[in-house]
């Protein structure tokens, strides 16, 4: 039987793969108008889907919810990106980034504003699983694009950009649902924050897109043939052990991170007893320097890269050690909600940050553009299936067992077994750098 070659062999050479590090692929000013739009589609993509997390004291009391059942809520977003991520990262990486971008934003603001419009728990839920479809392709295609207009000596940078913008979203979000239901109701926050998103996704369509430049014409295929590729595809990504601890190490920090976003508001109101107002100041100001330690990470990493490539893993290592820490100091030994633990949470948040983009470097540096989506997706995948779905409602399930100070506590511990992973990558890293491909592009 005729063996089939590797689809990561596919067209390996070009002049993309040969020019200097430092030279731009795309006109600057398309390079900077593409990071803007992906940025902002970015932030109010986690507007939309953390604004109800500042609504959980107004839909506890109009629909007699648990906190289990407030956590589904978050958790239902991040298991239906889970379930079509990987059939939307084919899309991306053989068909068009830019549409998928478009398409994406479009579903999940329409399906946020549906949310304005329930009339009970059950349709809430239904809503908040079409947001999450919606969801499930904009950070492949949106990575995937955005790492192809930078140089490779910005790669960490531009990654940073899409996560950053994501990041910031979260606390924009937290302070417009709090002050939208505080001054016009709960229902009134989700047409709100619904709008800018519709309008940012036809913006899109003005983006340029990349495809592969092929030494030969690929050969036309049946639909068995193209997902003997695929799943070959997905074998070639998973041997390289950076990309699995990568992965493991997402999970853990997306886990920790759904469980700051969705329950530090409500932790400030019912542990410490401040107004939501407050609470969702509070929450803000912590995500805000997790935002800022993001966007800042990129440029680090990529100076720490550029000394030595064993030093990413090792400084991730450090950073996850160091904020896990802390998170557990701040949450076991300080008051609640006095400026004493905001202040070490915020620092927490200020180091922690700094390691949110760094995984989805690590994999755009280890793969090729023509399959970049999809191992992006592999990694968004198992974060949003076991870490951000997971984390709210195991949170909410410790908190109804024994309260919600305790169930914080014991989250921040997760930090501590992601450190594991990156430090395993200290030795895995150079190796599969070394092994790495490349393809050649170019935009149109």
């Amino acid at each position: 039987m005729k063996q089939t070659e590797s689809p990561l062999k596919y067209a390996e050479v070009g002049s993309t793969c040969g020019a200097p590090d430092d030279v731009w692929p795309i006109d600057k000013r398309y390079a900077l108008f593409t990071a803007v739009i992906i940025f902002f589609i970015g932030m109010f993509d986690l507007v939309d889907r953390q604004v109800i997390a500042s609504l959980f004291p107004h839909l506890k009391e109009e629909f007699a919810l648990s906190d289990k059942q407030l956590g589904l809520l978050v958790s239902a977003v991040n298991i239906s990106i889970s379930v079509l991520v990987e059939p939307s990262a084919y899309l991306v990486d053989h068909w068009s980034r830019k549409k998928m971008i478009f398409l994406m934003g479009t579903i999940w603001s329409v399906s946020t504003l549906l949310c304005g419009f329930v009339t009970g728990f059950t349709h809430l839920l239904m809503a908040r699983l079409l947001c999450g479809f919606g969801e499930a392709g904009y950070q492949p295609a949106g990575q995937s694009l955005l790492s192809a207009c930078f140089p490779r000596k910005f790669r960490a940078t531009a990654t940073a950009i899409v996560t950053c913008g994501m990041s910031l979203g979260a606390p924009v979000g937290l302070m417009i649902g709090a002050f939208v239901s505080e001054h016009w109701g709960w229902r009134h926050a989700f047409g709100v924050v619904a709008i800018p998103g519709l309008l940012l996704s036809f913006l899109a369509l003005r983006m340029h897109d990349f495809k592969v430049v092929a030494a030969e014409a690929p050969k036309k295929k049946g639909f068995w043939a193209q997902r003997g590729d695929y799943l070959a595809t997905l074998r070639e990504i998973v041997k390289m052990p950076t990309v699995l601890c990568v992965i493991c190490s997402a999970v853990c920090i997306r886990m920790f991170n759904g469980v700051l976003l969705s329950w530090t508001p409500t932790y400030f109101t019912r542990v410490a007893e401040v107004p939501m107002t407050v609470a969702s100041t509070y929450a803000s100001l912590i995500i805000v320097a997790e935002s800022l330690a993001i966007f800042l990470g990129g440029p680090v990493v990529d100076w720490v890269k550029s000394r030595s490539n064993r030093l990413v893993p090792i400084w991730l290592c450090f950073a996850m050690l160091s904020s896990g820490a802390l998170y557990v100091i701040a949450y076991k030994l300080c008051q609640p909600g006095s400026m004493m633990q905001v202040a070490l949470l915020v620092t927490s948040s200020l180091i922690f940050g700094t390691v949110f983009s760094a995984g989805t470097f690590l994999i755009v540096d280890l793969t090729a553009a023509n399959y970049r989506a999809t191992a992006i997706s592999l990694m968004i995948l198992s974060q949003n299936l076991l870490g951000y779905s997971v984390g709210p409602i195991v949170t909410g399930t410790i908190s109804d067992m024994f309260n919600l100070s305790t169930a914080m506590v014991m989250s921040s511990f997760v930090l501590l077994a992601g450190a594991i992973f990156y430090g395993i990558c200290i030795f895995s890293y150079p190796r599969d750098k070394e092994r790495s491909t490349c393809v050649d592009i170019e935009f149109h």
